[in-house]
């Protein structure tokens, strides 16, 4: 619980530093389900949901998703091997 608010709070202010959050898009759209189940992009590691709303999205949102498609690359490192 402690974690998920360290990161709410590092993400308030890195919104608030920076109010143009670019899309993680690396236009390389690809799937593996065997790699949670299916639903994260391998490019972005952005879940679908997250990519359909992107620019839906608020500013502190964006950089939530940011947070985490970082920990699902970090998993996927750990599962690629």
């Amino acid at each position: 619980m402690i974690n998920i608010i360290k990161k709410q709070i590092k993400a308030w202010f890195m919104v608030k530093q920076n109010k143009d959050i670019l899309s993680p898009c690396v236009k390389i759209c690809k799937y593996d389900n065997n790699f949670m189940n299916g639903m994260v992009c391998i490019g972005c590691f952005r879940e679908q949901y997250e990519i359909s709303n992107w620019l839906k999205m608020t500013p502190s949102e964006q950089q939530q998703v940011l947070i985490g498609s970082k920990e699902r690359k970090a998993q996927f490192k750990t599962y690629d091997k």
